[in-house]
């Protein structure tokens, strides 16, 4: 997200893109899709995005990698990210289950680019995971385009950059 900040246009971290309200829908946009992450509330979750051309991201080894070239830890499509949701709410699929405990806090919302009604907005988050008496703490910053409507913003892509994205890691048995 840093990156993203600094190569924003500099009212980006002056004056802002947006004005305070817009600010503050976005912030509670982003901690209510965090809420249901962590919820696991899924099928809230994917009512959140918009139309078919979505792409959910998760990159490994370099947050600035061509996707189409690169490795990825996820890099989902409507019909990819249908797939893993219906995956992490199968009660037989043991590897998901206990499902882990989940809290994330979100912080550093800012809009980095605006153009119509579409806004990127980067931010960065903390979540804390435990599950089966082993407990992770994630860092990492996400990169986001909505769509405004005016009264709420729809998910268009998300893409995801932990910390340690170039480390091994566990299966992730949640979404980031």
């Amino acid at each position: 997200m840093a990156k993203q900040i600094v190569n924003a246009a500099p009212e980006a971290v002056t004056t802002g893109l947006v004005d305070t309200a817009t600010q503050q829908r976005l912030e509670r946009f982003l901690t209510y899709e965090a809420a249901l992450m962590d919820e696991h509330q899924y099928d809230t979750w994917m009512a959140l995005w918009e139309g078919n051309d979505i792409r959910y991201w998760v990159p490994c080894n370099d947050d600035d990698q061509d996707p189409s070239s690169g490795i990825a830890i996820i890099y989902d499509d409507r019909s990819q990210l249908e797939e893993r949701i219906m995956r992490l709410k199968d009660k037989t699929a043991h590897a998901y289950r206990p499902q882990a405990r989940l809290n994330r806090n979100i912080g550093g919302v800012v809009a980095v680019s605006l153009e119509q009604d579409i806004v990127e907005v980067a931010s960065n988050f903390v979540l804390g995971e435990i599950r089966v008496g082993v407990q992770n703490i994630w860092f990492g910053k996400c990169l986001y385009r909505l769509r405004d409507s005016g009264e709420t913003f729809r998910l268009l892509s998300k893409k995801v950059m932990l910390l340690n994205n170039d480390e091994a890691m566990p299966n992730l048995t949640f979404l980031v």
